[in-house]
């Protein structure tokens, strides 16, 4: 549970426009996060191939940095990856308890599979255009090759 504050940008908010700046923090509140799988991928919604057959964990949240300061609170709009280990060693390694790119896939070829079928499932649900395929094909061989050569 994350906790987060109520902010009050004045009365034409609404309408887009600021007339408290900064805006004036109100009363603190719980945000409750999804449940999420065992990479730590949320486990609702439509669960396009990127997260059916994963490379990383995904996060449409991210802490700021200590730069930017409060460390402690929510970038909002800002996600964040947390790419897999390429093999089994550099798991082991880190004590990372995700399993690796190698563990997960034995070859590109079995990546690019797993992809087509996810994306075949959700076109066949009609949650994907048959059109957008390949550009779903090309963006996840893409990352694949550079989450296996970083």
């Amino acid at each position: 549970m994350l906790i987060t504050y109520r902010l009050d940008f004045g009365p034409e908010f609404s309408r887009g426009i600021v007339t408290v700046e900064p805006p004036r923090v109100g009363k603190a509140f719980a945000v409750r996060a999804p449940a999420v799988d065992q990479d730590g991928n949320n486990r609702a919604g439509i669960r396009l191939p990127e997260i059916q057959v994963p490379l990383a964990t995904y996060g449409g949240w991210n802490y700021r940095t200590a730069a930017m300061g409060l460390p402690d609170q929510l970038s909002g709009e800002a996600g964040s990856f947390y790419p897999f280990p390429r093999t089994r060693a550099e798991r082991e390694a880190r004590k990372d308890p995700r399993l690796s790119i190698e563990e997960r896939y034995a070859s590109r070829n079995e990546y690019l599979e797993k992809i087509n079928a996810a994306a075949r499932q959700l076109i066949a649900d009609g949650f994907l255009l048959q059109a957008d395929l390949q550009d779903v094909i090309d963006r996840s061989l893409t990352e694949y090759d550079w989450f296996t050569r970083r």
